[in-house]
């Protein structure tokens, strides 16, 4: 009977899954921007039944998609976390983020396709990329700051000075991705933010990369057969190349700030800052924050 209700599980399972995915076009907020750093919006529009001539239906059908499409994607950025107290929305709201600047990011949004149907009907999908310079997300909400250097290790020990980079593993700890994360140690000390790098380097890299991870235990479907179908593992891995081939990997020990900060022992960061004073990882943002429940999903 065990064997049946396992059989039978996987069959649900995977009728679940091979169900087409519902994409929304609402303008809520995209939670995965951090996957791929990327934002797109979708508008679609038919021309009214009044417009007989097919140019001139075309025409109008175009314009009324791109102004759904751009008006998607404003509502996307407005609903990005810049830190763990600010969304891009609550910056405009405060004079923080410049409205202008806004408009003419989507206003000059790429045109990634552009379809039309045999009724005349158009359908246009816009892509915004979240880092790459003045015309980005980045661009529009990080400003230039007087720079910090970073703390100084409390206690002197020797550096190996070969880290290419640091991972922060989040294990099972519930990560929500924002542009600006800090990592902070257990006295509330800040490790790493925004304040210790250079503005040019976080609007055309951002500061760090997320990976979700599978679960150890995961790795198996019901069946105990290892799961083939899906494996974000994969995904990781490739995030991972940020911190480089040799990266030194810290524990979380706790998250804080809405769930968007690593709290690390304050000898885990003596370490780092050890290390940095060496390597200059930390520096370049060569930064990878890893966990199974990036953006609150499990893998």
């Amino acid at each position: 009977m065990k064997t049946l209700s396992r059989i039978m599980k996987v069959i649900c399972f995977l009728v679940l899954m091979s169900l087409p995915c519902m994409v929304s076009s609402q303008g809520e907020s995209d939670d995965t921007w951090w996957e791929d750093n990327t934002l797109t919006a979708t508008g679609y529009s038919l021309a009214p039944k009044n417009i007989s001539n097919a140019a001139q239906a075309r025409t109008w059908s175009r314009r009324a998609a791109l102004e759904k499409a751009r008006n998607q994607m404003t509502e996307l950025i407005k609903g990005i976390n810049v830190s763990s107290s600010m969304t891009v929305r609550a910056g405009l709201a405060s004079g923080a983020i410049d409205e202008e600047r806004l408009d003419n990011l989507v206003r000059d949004a790429k045109i990634l396709s552009e379809r039309y149907g045999t009724d005349n009907s158009c359908t246009i999908v816009l892509t915004v990329p979240v880092y790459g310079g003045g015309d980005s997300v980045a661009g529009l909400t990080f400003k230039p700051v007087e720079k910090k250097d970073f703390l100084k290790p409390t206690v002197k020990s020797k550096a190996k000075g070969n880290y290419t980079g640091l991972i922060i593993d989040c294990g099972d700890l519930e990560l929500e991705p924002v542009l600006a994360p800090v990592i902070r140690q257990a006295d509330n000390q800040s490790v790493y933010s925004y304040n210790n790098l250079d503005y040019d380097k976080v609007i055309a890299n951002g500061m760090i990369d997320y990976a979700r991870e599978d679960k150890p235990n995961d790795k198996k479907n019901l069946l105990g057969v290892e799961n083939f179908f899906f494996n974000s593992a994969c995904a990781a891995k490739n995030k991972k190349s940020r911190a480089g081939d040799n990266p030194l990997v810290i524990k979380a020990k706790v998250v804080s700030d809405g769930n968007s900060t690593p709290v690390i022992s304050v000898s885990d960061a003596n370490k780092i800052l050890t290390e940095n004073e060496a390597s200059h990882f930390l520096d370049e943002g060569s930064v990878v924050f890893t966990g199974y429940r990036v953006g609150g999903v499990r893998a």
